[in-house]
């Protein structure tokens, strides 16, 4: 990325509660692709909301908010935060549904963030009413979704532009992204002979976690958390954090397998800590259940991760940490983080985002992972299908996904028997913490990523010269008029006549008043008034375009003004010559 150029510019934020509030409620039951409790993106995009609003050297906010329960949860958050005192630091809510009266053709600020890919609505939108008014900038997390998949294909044939950016939060998911976008791009080639290419930019930012939160414990509380679990001063600890659910997260047997065998060889004693929750009460027995198949003689506690002081607390009480990840789901790894920012080494499956974040015998272990090729040939088509739900469609590839046991085991074994390696990784972890993965470092690199796509932005308008709003709306769905112009018996033109019809001011307030006859006010002129004085100055009849010129000049835009000459000629009030 070059070097950023442009002074610093305030930034609209996309806010749903779905992406930036944590799930405290217990979870139920999932529904189609939608995720059920506590989500790390939801913890991510949490502490990125809060860390932007601390660190980020922002004047005024503008936040894009879907609906007023949105707007009422940032706004309260927004009150009680400790940047709201700061000295004229502002929050400016603009709601969706008023999207393109608000960002288009001049927007409130020249960058918009979502916490996800950016969606092509945005860039469709953009392309057709205000080319290069403002630049797109979104964030990954799970992409193994179909409709994930759906926006990744899009990002080659929405009108996305060099100046936007998807910021990737590891290489891993770098390469996901190009994997499934070359092999699009090499259908279009094939199907339509094109040569089509990202434009859009792809950006490696890593998320963050606060130093201060995870930290390494004090021995007092490393006693109490340890008293509280039973855990005896010669067992060695290993911490699981993370949901239960074998096919969405971690499966557990590497890990059951791998401490067992590690407690044989060594003759060390070994705890196993699990801390999470599940979508369904029986999962956790489940785990259990498995733990006394494969680690016999190993006892385990279970913590419940929902609840705030041990979510945060039982990090204390652990010697090593764990996490074998082997879902297709996983993109980053902020337990990882945490588990480093806490001082614990750790053994982590290679795997996805865990790879870029564990120096291999410095900070922890990466325990080798494997794929049979072929195994998932027909998950895809199974799933766009229909034919598997997303639950099963993980199940389905987690089952093909294989973590070396016999490595884990020797890890585990590693860390068991030498307490000194474990306080050198454990602080190694927290140097690579303090380093590279706290909020503030992470929210600079969003803004000098957000500077430079103002730069860029810039020189790509002056590449070009102005050009007014694209007729026959965007590509992707032309306006009705145009997609349904054949509809009709006749399209009227800018020199098509109309005229008032004898009576009809009469007939204008009644006309007005009715429900069934005044929905989608909003779209066009409602002021009785302005309506009455257009049809005073149409008793001689005027071309379509003597009255669009007569509305501009009281600021009416043209789409308005022409939905209103619409709406006078289906109600009787005006006709065509």
């Amino acid at each position: 990325m070059a070097k950023p150029i442009a002074p610093f510019v305030n930034v609209a934020l996309l806010y749903d509660d779905s992406g930036y509030v944590e799930c405290q409620e217990r979870p139920g039951r999932a529904v189609g692709e939608a995720p059920v409790g506590l989500m790390g993106r939801q913890v991510a995009g949490r502490e990125f909301l809060n860390a932007y609003l601390t660190y980020g050297c922002w004047s005024e906010l503008t936040a894009v908010v879907y609906n007023q329960a949105n707007a009422n949860s940032l706004l309260q958050y927004f009150q009680r935060h400790p940047a709201a005192r700061i000295h004229e630091r502002r929050l400016r809510l603009v709601p969706m549904a008023a999207f393109q009266e608000g960002f288009l053709p001049t927007p409130p600020a020249p960058l918009l963030y979502t916490p996800c890919p950016p969606d092509p609505a945005f860039a469709w939108a953009r392309h057709h009413s205000a080319p290069g008014a403002f630049a797109l900038s979104g964030v990954t997390h799970t992409l193994s979704t179909a409709a994930a998949v759906r926006v990744l294909c899009e990002l080659l044939t929405a009108p996305y532009e060099p100046y936007d950016a998807l910021i990737c939060t590891s290489t891993a998911v770098v390469r996901m992204v190009r994997s499934v976008t070359d092999a699009y791009a090499d259908y279009l080639r094939d199907r339509h002979g094109m040569a089509p290419a990202l434009r859009i930019g792809l950006e490696t930012i890593p998320l963050g976690v606060d130093p201060h939160r995870f930290r390494p414990p004090t021995a007092e509380e490393r006693s109490a958390r340890r008293a509280a679990l039973k855990i005896a001063d010669d067992e060695v600890a290993v911490l699981f954090v993370g949901r239960f659910a074998p096919h969405a997260k971690a499966h557990p047997y590497p890990m059951f397998h791998g401490i067992a065998q590690a407690a044989r060889e060594t003759g060390r004693r070994a705890h196993l800590i699990l801390s999470g929750w599940a979508a369904h009460p029986a999962v956790p027995q489940a785990f259990l259940d498995a733990a006394g198949t494969f680690a016999a003689g190993i006892p385990v506690s279970v913590v419940d991760g929902m609840d705030p002081d041990w979510r945060f607390g039982v990090w204390h009480a652990a010697d090593v940490f764990t996490s074998l990840s082997d879902s297709i789901q996983e993109t980053f790894g902020l337990v990882v983080v945490e588990a480093m920012a806490s001082g614990l080494p750790v053994v982590v499956s290679d795997w996805d985002g865990y790879r870029d974040l564990v120096v291999d015998g410095g900070t922890g272990w990466l325990v080798p992972t494997c794929m049979v090729r072929g195994a998932t040939s027909e998950a895809t088509v199974r799933l766009i299908l229909g034919a598997n739900d997303y639950d099963a469609f993980l199940g389905e590839c987690n089952q093909a996904v294989a973590v070396d046991p016999a490595a884990a085991a020797n890890a585990y074994a590693r860390l068991f028997e030498d307490a000194a390696l474990r306080r050198r990784m454990g602080d190694a972890g927290r140097r690579t913490v303090l380093e590279r993965f706290t909020w503030a470092g992470v929210i600079k690199a969003y803004e000098d990523l957000w500077r430079w796509q103002e730069s860029e932005r810039r020189a790509w308008l002056a590449r070009r010269p102005p050009s007014p709003p694209r007729p026959g709306g965007p590509p992707c769905f032309p306006a009705p008029e145009v997609a349904f112009g054949r509809y009709p018996s006749r399209m009227l033109a800018d020199d098509d006549r109309l005229k008032t019809v004898a009576g009809a001011e009469s007939h204008l307030g009644r006309i007005v008043s009715l429900p069934l006859t005044n929905y989608a006010a909003d779209r066009r002129v409602a002021d009785e008034a302005v309506l009455r004085t257009l049809l005073a100055t149409t008793a001689d009849a005027r071309s379509i375009a003597e009255l669009i010129d007569q509305l501009s000049r009281q600021g009416i835009p043209q789409s308005r003004g022409r939905a209103t000459l619409a709406w006078l000629l289906k109600y009787g009030l005006m006709r065509w010559e």
